[in-house]
């Protein structure tokens, strides 16, 4: 009896440890799948760059469709959801809805008007290309989601559940884009956190 009670321990703990030998395997696996790496290429030819960010959400305001584009882009937008707020689509995130837009939607919005204007895309290849952007952008969230939909727990992998980077909804609207947060809703795309300014160089008060 004793003895089968020893094998049976064994067996639970050789398990265990398979069990966690697989998780980096697994996460391994899923960012090679899902996540884009910084600097590789895409295929309208602007490669993957948190520096792009800038640049795609001044595209929001400065590329203006005609009615025929305007629709291509609702199409391809309206049913991606916002990494930020996944109950609103990109076309539409829950601070446009109170009249405001976060830089990481600003930046998805501007990119697909990019690809419709001067690359042509139709509303299959903007969704695609913009779903890679986010990706980029907020890659736990969809390791996250990517986990949940095979039934696993993030947690259980080193990650949060999806809600978790759901930025907008933890209040991090106004933290950088590498922080996790929605780079902000100014004009200007918050990227990545200051520096701290050494102690010696601190104005005196």
């Amino acid at each position: 009896m004793h003895k089968i009670k020893v094998v049976g321990l064994a067996l639970c703990f050789f398990a265990a440890l398979e069990g966690f030998a697989e998780a980096p395997d697994l996460l391994a696996q899923l960012r090679a799948e899902l996540i884009p790496q910084e600097g590789q290429r895409t295929a309208y030819g602007i490669p993957f760059s948190l520096g792009n960010a800038q640049h795609f959400a001044d595209w929001y305001y400065a590329i203006r469709l005609t009615p025929e584009e305007e629709a291509r882009w609702t199409v391809a937008l309206a049913i991606i959801p916002a990494p930020c707020c996944d109950d609103n689509p990109v076309l539409e995130c829950c601070c446009q809805t109170h009249g405001r837009i976060c830089n990481l939607t600003r930046s998805a919005q501007g990119l697909a008007k990019w690809l419709i204007v001067y690359r042509g895309y139709d509303a299959e290849g903007v969704r695609a290309a913009i779903l890679e952007w986010l990706r980029f952008l907020v890659p736990n969230y969809y390791m996250a989601k990517a986990l949940e939909e095979r039934g696993l727990d993030p947690r259980d992998y080193g990650l949060e559940s999806h809600e978790a980077y759901e930025a907008c909804y933890q209040q991090r609207c106004e933290a950088p884009l590498d922080e996790g947060g929605c780079g902000g809703m100014g004009l200007e795309v918050k990227l990545a956190k200051p520096p701290a300014v050494p102690p010696c160089c601190l104005p005196q008060g």
